[in-house]
């Protein structure tokens, strides 16, 4: 780079710019970069300069590794690029940076500018080869010793796991408890009150009372959420927090790292393993998942169906859509669509939809014989939820295997067809047996009254929602023709879950039948 022959200021017109930063700073109390700051300006005064301006990054680490960049470094390249100072001041080179990109974005902004470097209590001249090149040894230095300390905290966080004691941020549940004389962490206790709250909601999950409405429940109760808000409007829990919490290894007693569980904690567990998977194969169950909308809110849903029947083409949820044409006796159509581009093919009534699953589904669960699927589910159900999803995993990676095949021309169309074909069913049948059992105490005290027909009624929409798309796949099939009579037999309706295989599905209205199934 060609270095421009300035005119340097005398010693008592040098104007500097000094710049401390601290990686460990998570308070923001300035102590080290105070300490920094004072013995620059010492320097400063020892060589008669006037300090112009003092920029500091707090909590900054100047690695390759960070994961926050320096804003304040940032700016000071661009006031040393503006020319309106003579001198850069740092207490040591490492705090400038830890890695040679650093060292070439400084000395280049210097050279340009025509900035002395002041580190050390020692005054370096950029555009002097062999200044430059020791300031090069000096940051190509703190770049290895930053090698070092990370590869020295990566054997001791790995250590440390596979000994199982705890590592990081603090988990929901948990207080830790530390030497009061060295400050070493003694052990991770349980904390009873995150506690009580983990079980509370595990429990009701369990008993298939929606996240949403746990996080409802907290919220009105002005249980303290795991963060502090940021501001007075904070949402609060929020149905992703509690998930987190309860999706975490940590609270079952188990060590991971990396991702990955690799043993035992030395931490007491606040659920049991077998409790803690159950439960996450429940939350793990898309179609138990309901979104939480206040009931003012223009998302709020107003329509049985919508977003749970799905269109028989493309698989996508059928959304509500007020037509343009009306009918030929002039009334409005409201139909339930298909609107994804590149299908809508699937267009289907509302009110002749709604009444004819509503119908199936509660002449399905008045049979006794549905009744006790849905009440007695096997204990061991957690074997066979994972058999069965081992079980998908290996029939989608042999179709998927098979389309490799096809694609590098070494079977054919037909070939492929025929694999396909014979796969899609096991696929399908497999996917039922993962589904966890329905142990849901709404449905339970539904199933318990005289007449369900009444108590279906009276529940809300968004209950009578959620239960129809816990229990039940809906789809909706293209009509053979346009206009003309409503067609019962394009709606396919199959229970979400594999029955047991004594069971039949049996006609239960006289214009409708669930699909059967063995």
């Amino acid at each position: 780079m060609k270095t421009q022959a300035l005119t340097r200021p005398t010693d008592d017109e040098v104007n500097a710019l000094i710049y401390t930063r601290a990686s460990m700073d998570r308070q923001y109390l300035m102590r080290s970069t105070d300490d920094q700051e004072t013995d620059c300006r010492s320097w400063c005064a020892q060589q008669t300069w006037r300090v112009g301006k003092v920029i500091t990054d707090a909590n900054r680490s100047a690695s390759q590794w960070r994961t926050r960049e320096r804003e304040g470094f940032e700016e000071a390249l661009r006031l040393i690029a503006s020319r309106q100072y003579d001198a850069f001041v740092t207490w040591e080179p490492s705090r400038a940076g830890r890695e040679l990109l650093a060292y070439v974005q400084l000395r280049a902004a210097c050279q340009e500018a025509g900035v002395l470097y002041l580190t050390k209590g020692r005054v370096y001249d950029f555009s002097r080869s062999d200044d430059a090149f020791m300031m090069g040894l000096e940051f190509l230095t703190a770049e290895k010793d930053a090698a070092t300390i990370r590869e020295r905290q990566l054997r001791t966080v790995r250590l440390n796991a596979q000994k199982g004691h705890p590592h990081g941020q603090l988990p929901y549940g948990y207080r830790r408890v530390y030497d009061t004389t060295t400050g070493v962490l003694l052990r991770q206790e349980i904390d009873p009150v995150q506690a009580d709250l983990i079980r509370t909601a595990v429990e009701e999950i369990m008993r298939g009372v929606p996240v949403n409405r746990i996080i409802t429940r907290l919220n009105r109760e002005g249980v303290p959420t795991p963060k502090k808000p940021t501001s007075d409007h904070s949402r609060g829990w929020m149905n992703a927090t509690l998930r987190q919490i309860i999706k975490n290894p940590t609270i079952a007693g188990l060590r991971v790292y990396r991702g990955e569980i690799i043993g035992d904690a030395d931490w007491p567990a606040i659920l049991p393993v077998k409790q803690w998977e159950e439960v996450n194969q429940i939350l793990n169950d898309s179609a138990r998942r309901v979104r939480y909308v206040e009931e003012n809110n223009h998302s709020h849903p107003r329509w049985l169906l919508s977003h749970i029947a799905k269109c028989g083409y493309c698989g996508r949820p059928l959304v509500r859509f007020l037509g343009v044409i009306p009918r030929k006796d002039g009334s409005v159509r409201n139909n339930y669509a298909c609107q994804h581009t590149g299908c809508r093919k699937i267009s289907i009534d509302v009110e002749r939809t709604d009444t004819y699953v509503t119908a199936t589904l509660i002449g399905w669960l008045s049979n006794p014989e549905n009744l006790a699927i849905l009440s007695d589910p096997e204990e061991q159900w957690l074997d066979r939820v994972k058999e069965a999803q081992a079980l998908v995993a290996e029939l989608r990676q042999r179709l998927d295997d098979a389309a490799k095949e096809y694609a590098e021309g070494r079977i054919s169309l037909s070939m492929l067809s025929n694999v396909e074909q014979r796969l899609t069913p096991q696929i399908e049948q497999a996917s039922k047996a993962a589904v966890p059992p329905v142990t849901d105490e709404n449905l339970a005290a539904l199933l318990e009254t005289d007449d369900i027909e009444t108590a279906w009624n009276d529940l809300d929409l968004v209950e009578r929602r959620r239960l129809l798309k816990t229990l039940l796949d809906i789809r909706i099939e293209k009509a053979p023709q346009m206009g003309g009579k409503f067609d019962f037999g394009r709606i396919k309706i199959a229970p979400r879950f594999s029955p047991t295989s004594t069971h039949h599905w049996q006609r239960v209205h006289r214009e409708t039948e669930v699909v059967r199934s063995a």
